[in-house]
Formats: C-alpha cells, sequence, structure tokens
C-alpha cells in the first residue's frame, strides 16, 4: 500500500515526492532568495567589496546571481515538470 501524496507520510523515493510542496511555498522561496541575494549583495557592496578590485565585486556579483538563478530555475521547472504529459 502506497501512502497519499498528500498524507505527509511520503518518502524521498516517491513518485510524487516534491521538495517545494505547493506553488504557495515556492513563490514564498523565491520572495525570500531574491530579498536575500538583494540583501548579501548590498553587504557585500558596503562592507566587504573595498578588499577587491571593481572587476572582482562585479564576478562576485555575477556569480551570486547565477547560483540565486540556477535555485530558482531548480524550484520552478521541478513544479512545470509535473505538467509535462508523457
Amino acid at each position: 500500500m502506497t501512502a497519499s501524496p498528500y498524507s505527509g507520510t511520503t518518502s524521498v523515493h516517491h513518485r510524487d515526492f516534491d521538495l517545494f510542496g505547493s506553488i504557495r511555498r515556492r513563490v514564498i522561496a523565491s520572495i525570500a532568495a531574491t530579498v536575500g541575494w538583494l540583501s548579501l549583495t548590498l553587504l557585500f557592496l558596503a562592507f566587504w567589496a573595498h578588499a577587491f578590485s571593481l572587476l572582482q565585486s562585479i564576478v562576485v556579483v555575477i556569480v551570486s546571481l547565477l547560483i540565486l538563478g540556477g535555485f530558482l530555475l531548480g524550484a520552478w521547472v521541478s513544479f512545470g515538470m509535473k505538467f509535462v504529459s508523457d
């Protein structure tokens, strides 16, 4: 007998396992990640950027933006894949 995907007893290996759950959690995670990225970027530029050259600071910001994009892309692609028909 398999548990319902909404029963709270599903395992990681279950076919319907979803790390983020609902679309509401994805929206909240997206907003929180974006606000967190902006906050950390502003803190970096305010306190630690003086130790780096302008090019190094730009690279740090771009790399952090790519990491944020990868996180958000993974969250939303996993949601969109639920609607792809076989």
